[in-house]
């Protein structure tokens, strides 16, 4: 997984959990995704000083914003 965070992992994760309470959150998260991506030429990046996975952060995302619905 090269240099990706975990805290990383947990807060997109907890941002797709509240975005079940708070709908905001899911257009600030993709407009944030969006740019992010640009810094990284929307290219997984997993080595380096910075790494950035869109994939796994919108994977991330939604499996928290559909861990609620199972749960229920």
């Amino acid at each position: 997984m090269g240099n990706v965070s975990l805290i990383n992992h947990i807060i997109h994760f907890t941002l797709g959990v509240l975005s079940n309470y708070y709908n905001n959150i899911v257009p600030i998260f993709l407009l944030y995704q969006i740019f992010d991506g640009y810094k990284f030429n929307y290219k997984v990046v997993l080595k380096g000083e910075k790494t950035d996975d869109i994939q796994m952060d919108l994977l991330l995302f939604s499996l928290g914003a559909i861990s609620l619905r199972l749960l229920k």
